[in-house]
């Protein structure tokens, strides 16, 4: 591939970038282009080896620079993405929920997301979600399984609190 050529910026306008830049980060992926226009490197392995990156982290720049130009590559991550649900699926789930007190299991959280949404997520994926929106599996306290429920009533009838 012939990247002097696909690179739109000139050698100088890189380096001029790079010295601007106060992240490392930033100054790497620079960097790594600088090497690619001046075919110091003449493939995406050997720049981002270059740079101390492996294979993949330079591939994903070069894709970001293909796609956005500079731009892209000087765009800071906002963070993690918040999953596959938008943010209106997510209160719906809550909401469903909510109105069902819970549900039993993953499993069952699993298989409502998929008939409702139409997003397919993992057991795993499924409990990372639930973490993500402090969803916990309420469960009973145990109780005596050979309690009358008469007495338990008149019980509750009689207390004094």
């Amino acid at each position: 591939m012939k990247y002097a050529q696909l690179i739109v910026e000139t050698e100088a306008e890189l380096k001029n970038t790079e010295n601007k830049q106060r992240l490392v980060q930033f100054q790497k992926r620079i960097r790594f282009l600088w090497l690619l226009k001046t075919e110091a490197a003449t493939t995406q392995r050997e720049a981002g080896e270059m740079v101390g990156w492996k294979l993949r982290q330079s591939q994903k720049i070069w894709q970001l620079y293909r796609e956005g130009g500079l731009k892209s590559v000087l765009r800071k991550n906002t963070g993690w993405q918040s999953g596959k649900l938008s943010a209106d699926q997510r209160g719906r789930l809550n909401e469903q929920l909510a109105a069902s007190k819970g549900a039993e299991s993953l499993a069952a959280v699993k298989s409502y997301i998929e008939s409702e949404f139409g997003v397919c997520y993992s057991i795993g994926g499924v409990s990372g979600l639930c973490q993500r929106l402090k969803i916990k599996l309420k469960t009973a306290r145990p109780s005596n399984m050979k309690k009358d429920k008469e007495q338990v009533a008149a019980y509750k009838k009689t207390f004094v609190s």
